[in-house]
């Protein structure tokens, strides 16, 4: 999920600011001014800090960046500089057309995510079911054959556990 997520981040920064070979995402300007410098978890201090571990290697900053980076160019205030205009060619499989959809189901994913990562329980106290149907509702917006995949991976594991 993590890797579509950021995947899907990056092709849209491309996108709304005309990004190319020669101007890469991790170099542009008018992006970078964009980044919000407030909060616990500046998106601009996060960018700055991979940017200067792999300065010249924008696919080396990537996973670098921490999950909430990701999740936080999906909040209302990058609604114009990242996802309007190019909302839909970035999850063409999205029914409707509403980025604050993505962000809730990317918070509720990070939740997860940070509950595993810190060894904590899981399996009381969480719909699983709904987790894994939020996730693979975000895989298929972005792409049917990676959501295809996750199906048939989450199938084989709801019979390994009896769901």
């Amino acid at each position: 999920f993590e890797v579509v997520l950021r995947n899907a981040v990056v092709q849209a920064i491309e996108i709304s600011f005309r990004c190319n070979e020669t101007n890469s995402w991790h170099e542009n300007e008018a992006f970078i001014r964009s980044l919000s410098r407030r909060g616990r978890y500046s998106p601009k201090s996060m960018f700055d800090s991979a940017k200067e571990k792999f300065p010249d290697s924008p696919s080396k900053m990537i996973p670098e960046l921490k999950f909430v980076f990701w999740q936080k160019m999906l909040m209302a205030n990058y609604e114009e500089r990242i996802w309007q205009g190019c909302f839909n060619s970035i999850f063409p499989n999205a029914t409707v057309e509403n980025r604050q959809i993505f962000y809730d189901w990317t918070d509720q994913l990070r939740e997860l995510r940070n509950r595993i990562a810190h060894h904590e329980p899981i399996i009381f106290n969480r719909n699983l079911e709904n987790d894994l149907e939020v996730l693979t509702k975000f895989i298929y917006c972005r792409c049917i054959n990676t959501y295809d995949f996750i199906e048939q991976s989450a199938l084989d594991l709801k019979e390994y556990l009896d769901f």
